[in-house]
């Protein structure tokens, strides 16, 4: 006999939304069966979007009287942050909430890691991002909510904040002021003039530092002209060097380009810290690779020098 398909209601948010939770299954052999009934074992799969929720499940689940389905145990607690999606039950209900009020979605971002040396590494996905967006604006995935109504809290809270920081931009410094910065460093056009008229006010001393670590390493002007810096916050802006001298990188929109023997390449260094000490006369953080990257070419400390 084939696998035949039925449908049952197992999770909660698929039903609110009216997603249909389609359970496919193969019946079990006659001599599994014992004499309260037969187990049987099948992948529930639900998908859709409805009211700017998407979900997509796909979770193992078993039942005796192929009437009554339960998800099995285990892989509700590898998956609980999957079922609506890679957003938490929590969240997902609260969405599901605030949608009879506001325009809700959910915003993702793919993290890629190269494994192996530099040069000759594989990129895989590493992890999928997320977080909830509340009439177009993106927000912080809330974590730390338990409940419905935790969640719907800390969601709204995040939104104003956000709201009242999109209407209050960074005040443009005088043309003149700018100029002069440009004048003096002029590494600093490689993130565009409005970027650094914007920043300016606010970040004046961290802009010099940058712009002292791209002197000092010219590679560095190449690669930022190449990608947008609109959005980019000059305190995300992070550079280390490794102790020996062999590698410099530099981190940026979540992505990090070290220089090794004159060749630039994108990189996956995820580093932990380790300890403060003097480099060059000067007190840094010094941090080391953690994870893999612990046995591989890179696999050394770095200062931590912007």
């Amino acid at each position: 006999m084939g696998k035949l398909k039925t449908v049952a209601t197992v999770f909660e948010l698929p039903q609110k939304l009216g997603i249909l939770q389609n359970i496919e299954y193969e019946p079990p052999r006659q001599e599994w069966c014992a004499s309260d009934g037969c187990l049987y074992e099948g992948i529930l799969e639900a998908q859709g979007c409805r009211r700017g929720i998407c979900i997509k499940y796909r979770v193992v689940v078993w039942s005796k009287d192929r009437g009554t389905w339960t998800a099995k145990k285990e892989f509700r607690r590898m998956r609980d942050a999957d079922r609506g999606g890679c957003i938490p039950q929590a969240v997902a209900e609260a969405l599901w909430e605030l949608s009879s009020q506001y325009d809700v979605g959910v915003w993702y971002n793919h993290v890629y890691s190269c494994i192996g040396v530099i040069g000759m590494c594989h990129q895989i996905l590493e992890r999928r991002e997320c977080g909830p967006v509340i009439n177009g604006v993106k927000l912080p995935m809330p974590y730390y909510c338990r409940s419905t109504g935790e969640c719907i809290k800390r969601i709204l809270e995040d939104y104003r904040d956000e709201v009242k920081r999109l209407k209050d931009p960074p005040l443009l410094v005088s043309s003149n002021a700018a100029d002069e910065l440009l004048r003096r460093y002029p590494e600093l056009e490689a993130f565009g003039a409005e970027w650094v008229k914007a920043w300016a006010p606010h970040a004046r001393e961290r802009l010099v530092e940058i712009a002292e670590v791209m002197r000092r390493y010219p590679w560095m002007t190449d690669v930022i002209k190449k990608r947008p810096m609109d959005s980019l916050n000059p305190h995300e802006i992070t550079a280390y060097v490794a102790k020996d001298g062999s590698l410099v990188c530099l981190s940026l929109n979540q992505r990090t380009y070290c220089v090794q023997n004159g060749a630039v390449r994108a990189v996956n260094l995820e580093l932990e810290f380790s300890r403060y000490e003097v480099y060059e006369g000067k007190k840094w953080a010094v941090y080391r690779p953690k994870g893999l990257l612990t046995f591989t070419a890179v696999g050394k400390e770095y200062v931590k020098i912007l």
